[in-house]
């Protein structure tokens, strides 16, 4: 056994492998030239103009409405607000919206200056965060709302180069994947999803509604949305996985990668339980969402990660060296993780397998005590 995995691998292993080794290699170089949120930003705003500004003076922008959705995110909350105040402006506002939470939700978010929603019982058709999200946008005063998970943490002119983009692209759906810092072992195995994750965006559709957004961070104008329907869309209050159907109504959408130190977040500290349910909920309606070229790419990709295993140490090792190329450009995913590239596809393969039965057969799945249908 071992002698035939020694051996040179045939014409046809090779071939195969090749194809989707560079099926991925087109994915991830499309995902980097679409930039960052560093990068794309208005024409008369270069990369240079913001080295060369002291880090103490902001960009002129309108003011901003934050949003953050909450259910029971005491500890996200006392890690974000501390750095979102740093990046905000004078005149900008902040509203938590309290989703049902059952910890010191509303009492942290007080403490720390913060207008504050408290939400009862869900209306029928709604799931949380769309329903969290409008209610924090019908509170806005301003006319660029910004809506930002709790587990996200923000550098001081991420809101500046966010809303500039938004500036460039007024009527999209502006919104940025963060860069994954992980805490522990079980986080990092978040590794393949965040890779697959940044190259959906760079793959998705000019034409039609099969448009990519992500939920952690994103800005939109306020009349765009509500003229959309916004989170109140019929096809978006119920959505399991609201970006992407909030995308699919807006009339455009610009979907970026987030840098180390300018936008991150921190996924599933919880362990297994957690990451496990959260992948799950992702992968239940973001894999019927994703766009057909893409996800050819995608399976493709992955498929070669298993071949290179299967048939060849040699194409093994240049399985290992994409995946840490790809990683250390989404989150702190280190050369060990990228040699264990198999166990993490394994892992992606029975969550994506897991995610697609319990849609069919249950019609749900379950996050953060809630049960959400898929169907």
């Amino acid at each position: 056994m071992l002698d035939a995995w020694l051996a040179p691998p045939t014409a046809t292993n090779v071939v195969v492998f090749l194809v989707g080794w560079c099926a991925g290699w087109i994915g991830f170089l499309r995902a980097m030239r679409r930039g960052d949120l560093q990068t794309a930003l208005r024409p008369d705003r270069t990369c240079e103009e913001l080295r060369q500004r002291p880090t103490n003076v902001a960009l002129q922008r309108s003011p901003v409405t934050v949003v953050i959705p909450s259910r029971n995110e005491e500890a996200n909350l006392a890690e974000l607000l501390p750095s979102l105040g740093l990046a905000l402006h004078p005149n900008d506002e902040v509203v938590v919206v309290d989703d049902y939470s059952s910890d010191d939700t509303a009492r942290i978010a007080e403490r720390h200056g913060m207008n504050v929603i408290r939400v009862g019982a869900l209306p029928i058709g709604w799931t949380g965060k769309p329903h969290a999200c409008w209610l924090g946008a019908q509170w806005s005063t301003n006319e660029t709302v910004v809506f930002v998970d709790a587990d996200v943490r923000l550098g001081r002119h991420a809101v500046d180069h966010l809303v500039s983009v938004l500036d460039a692209h007024p009527t999209a759906l502006v919104s940025v994947m963060p860069w994954h810092r992980t805490g522990s072992v079980v986080e990092r195995f978040s590794m393949l999803f965040n890779v697959i994750s940044s190259m959906v965006a760079s793959m998705q559709m000019r034409r039609g509604t099969r448009r990519v957004a992500y939920g952690p961070l994103m800005a939109v104008r306020k009349d765009e949305y509500l003229r959309s329907g916004g989170h109140a869309h019929e096809n978006v209050r119920g959505a399991v996985v609201e970006d992407l159907a909030l995308a699919r109504v807006m009339p455009a959408s610009v979907a970026l990668l987030g840098r180390e130190g300018d936008v991150e977040y921190r996924m599933y500290p919880g362990g297994w339980r957690q990451l496990l349910e959260g992948w799950t909920k992702n992968t239940a309606i973001g894999a019927v969402a994703v766009p057909r070229w893409s996800a050819v790419f995608i399976i493709s990709w992955v498929a070669s990660l298993c071949g290179g295993v299967v048939t060849s140490p040699w194409l093994y090792l240049l399985s290992a060296l994409q995946v840490w190329v790809f990683a250390r450009r989404v989150g702190n995913f280190g050369v060990l993780s990228s040699l264990m590239y198999p166990l993490h596809a394994t892992v992606f393969v029975v969550v994506a397998l897991y995610s697609a039965i319990r849609s069919a057969l249950a019609g749900s799945v379950s996050w953060r005590g809630r049960s959400i249908a898929t169907r």
